[in-house]
């Protein structure tokens, strides 16, 4: 524009243009993110962010796009124009319009905030030309301008992508001093860039290649946002996308009680039409007047609150949990015509509530930017105006979304320290409980020693009282009848509990002596048959393994053996027997896992249990199993045990697998077949439950026990 004697027009100086871009960016993403803006509002599809920083301090950024690119008479009437509005443009169709991103035509002072010299090269379908704009040794007085350079003198780092571009504009920077940024900023860099935009709505896609030092290569990546969905607790969403695939069923909450902690917490999605987020009002427009009909209004996006903001917890949720000095997730970031506006508009609602910072989302509200309204964006245009009608409307409908979530979590976190609460309480009662048991214990043991010594007081009265008695018998009768005596009379409790575990065992061994008895018999008559053989093998193998579990557990168990049948909790049975005995005289780690402390009062024979339970451990270790877990639990009206080793497992050889509980079948080669049928015979007999062979196990051998 040229001056004349009635009109006279202002001009940009380096000094204001320098200014202009120091202020209206605060850090390399924001001035970066705007540049890449530029490409997206000129219909690219493919936008490349490269940065070489092998040198820091002297950084070199490529920013390259497909766009429509730039002829002279672009880069003379409208590039170079500062604060050219491009939705004012004529040549520009409005559905375009209301797609760019850009309004006040400073998105390319960027480019001076990161360096103070910077080419722009740019091809059309007619022609290609390089510029460049160098305030590097230049007065602050001195008007800037655009020098046409020679293409071919100009090193382009990514000229093999920028060759696949038929048209498109690049800008180049050079010397951009990066030298503040280290390992924690460059990890999250791709996702610091990824925040300025909401991608999945995007019509172009962008990729970005950093390289740090010698040995880094050259590789576009697609930058993609690094969202922990998985450690979201709660999730308000009334976008267009679906991220209910992106959820976890349940999350964990760190607990210093393991049970508590392993309790699933199941994900709550709040209910959309809860909540009022859309409807038409007149605003106020830029002359005080307001507009003549009523504007339609959405807030349109999803809004979550994290498990936990702490890193080692979210992680525990979801491993893609990011969170550094870099990088902050827990944001609620703002977007208008799918470009970031406000880095956290959480600063704007000012919710001072417990869990308020670990609120994350991205929202749009495209009425902050609409064309007939005025502008209401900050003068560093990272935010807008908060007294503004616009801005309160927006605030108004977030709050009761907000507050929704913040008030299940801390729902959810009471529970947890209840759970933790009930626990501690109910160790402590399990504690005095033990005392009281302990105390008694040490009573009953006290009162036994003094029984014991009147005892033996006494016997030794009656032995005195004997040698009167037996003044004139012969010396070794006399000495025996002593001993006999003394014997009898002072056996302990312990002496008489062990007697009656040793009932037991003879109770078996009379009745293996009946079968062998019943067997001789057949064969002298002649009326022998080869299933009376196996029948009787049958009975005197039950027998025998009944026998070897009341020599194992006899003189160590801590729970009732005196009677055949007792009624308890079956579960506690085991992990006691577990504990007490296989745990201590095995070579194998038994892991006993009773889920939610559930109980399975019913009648059954500690023997047979135990017959189980040595057949299950015998065999895992015979096929070299360090573990064998148990786990007990209640399923619908079902109580299961499951049983798990870590040994070899079944033969590959075997077929069928329900022949393996036949009486002489074998899962391994070696194998006898003979625990098996006895294991069955006690579960559907005597437990009256069904036992079957947990198949698809990649490694070891697994039994079921449903009763």
């Amino acid at each position: 524009m040229q001056n004349s004697d009635n009109t006279i027009y202002f001009n940009f100086s380096y000094f204001a243009l320098k200014l202009l871009g120091k202020g209206l960016y605060s850090n390399h993403w924001t001035a970066i993110a705007e540049l890449v803006a530029n490409g997206l509002d000129a219909q690219a599809k493919n936008i490349k962010v490269y940065i070489n920083m092998k040198d820091k301090e002297n950084s070199v950024i490529e920013i390259l796009d497909n766009g429509y690119g730039m002829g002279y008479e672009d880069l003379a009437e409208k590039y170079v124009l500062i604060g050219r509005d491009k939705r004012d443009d004529d040549e520009i169709d409005e559905e375009i319009k209301n797609q760019l991103m850009g309004r006040k035509g400073i998105g390319k002072l960027a480019a001076l905030y990161l360096s103070n010299k910077y080419f722009v090269i740019s091809k059309t379908g007619r022609e290609t030309s390089a510029w460049c704009l160098d305030a590097s040794n230049v007065k602050d007085s001195d008007v800037p301008h655009l020098n046409r350079i020679d293409l071919n003198e100009l090193e382009i780092e990514t000229k093999e992508e920028w060759g696949k571009f038929k048209t498109g504009t690049m800008i180049k920077l050079m010397n951009v001093d990066l030298t503040y940024f280290g390992e924690r900023t460059l990890a999250s860099l791709k996702a610091r860039l990824a925040d300025f935009y909401l991608l999945d709505t995007l019509p172009g896609r962008i990729e970005a290649a950093i390289l740090t030092d010698s040995t880094s290569k050259k590789v576009f990546e697609k930058v993609e946002k690094s969202i922990a969905f998985k450690n979201l607790y709660a999730l308000y969403n009334n976008s267009k996308i679906d991220f209910s695939y992106r959820l976890a069923e349940s999350v964990i909450i760190r607990s210093s009680v393991e049970k508590v902690m392993s309790t699933p917490r199941y994900v709550e999605k709040l209910d959309p039409t809860d909540f009022k987020v859309s409807g038409k009002k007149k605003f106020l427009k830029p002359d005080g007047s307001y507009t003549e009909g009523e504007l339609e209004y959405e807030m349109s996006g999803w809004i979550g609150i994290h498990t936990s903001i702490n890193n080692d917890d979210a992680k525990l949720n979801d491993s893609e949990y990011l969170k550094n000095k870099a990088y902050r997730p827990n944001r609620l970031r703002l977007y208008v015509r799918n470009k970031l506006a406000v880095e956290n508009f959480l600063e704007y609602i000012r919710n001072t509530q417990a869990f308020s910072n670990y609120i994350e989302g991205e929202i749009s509200f495209n009425i902050l930017d609409h064309n007939e309204l005025g502008d209401i964006a900050t003068s560093n245009r990272q935010g807008f105006m908060e007294e503004d009608e616009r801005v309160q409307l927006l605030v108004d409908i977030l709050k009761p979304i907000i507050n929704s979530l913040i008030r299940r979590r801390i729902h959810i976190g009471q529970r947890v320290k209840e759970e933790e609460q009930e626990f501690y309480e109910e160790e402590r009662r399990k504690q005095v409980e033990r005392h009281r048991i302990e105390e008694e214990k040490r009573k009953a043991a006290e009162k036994l020693r003094e029984e014991e010594e009147q005892k033996r007081k006494l016997v030794e009265q009656k032995v005195e009282g004997m040698d009167k008695e037996l003044k004139n018998t012969n010396t070794d009768l006399k000495f025996e009848k002593k001993r006999s005596l003394f014997l009898v009379e002072s056996l302990s409790q312990d002496q008489f509990s062990f007697a009656e575990k040793l009932h037991m065992v003879k109770i078996n061994v009379s009745t293996i002596e009946s079968v062998v008895k019943k067997l001789v018999m057949k064969l002298q008559r002649g009326r022998f048959v080869e299933n009376d053989a196996w029948e009787s093998l049958k009975t005197i193998s039950y027998l025998v393994k009944r026998i070897h579990a009341v020599l194992e557990y006899g003189g160590l168990a801590q729970f009732n053996t005196k009677e055949e049948i007792i009624e308890g909790d079956l579960f506690e049975f085991i992990l006691e027997y577990c504990e007490s005995i296989l745990n201590k005289y095995t070579n194998i780690n038994v892991l006993v896992n009773i889920e939610n402390g559930v109980q399975y009062v019913t009648k059954f024979s500690s023997q047979n249990v135990a017959v189980i339970l040595e057949n299950v451990i015998n065999n895992s270790i015979k096929h070299q199993a360090q573990t064998l877990n148990i786990r007990m639990s209640k399923e619908g009206e079902d109580y299961v045990i499951d049983l798990v080793d870590n040994g070899k497992g079944i033969d590959h050889r075997v077929g069928d697998l329900d022949e393996l509980f036949e009486f002489g079948k074998g899962y391994t080669a070696s194998g006898t077949g003979v625990g098996l049928y006895h294991i069955r015979e006690i579960v559907r007999d005597n437990l009256h439950g069904s036992i079957n062979i947990t198949k698809d196990l990649s490694k070891g051998f697994g039994l079921q026990i449903r009763m």
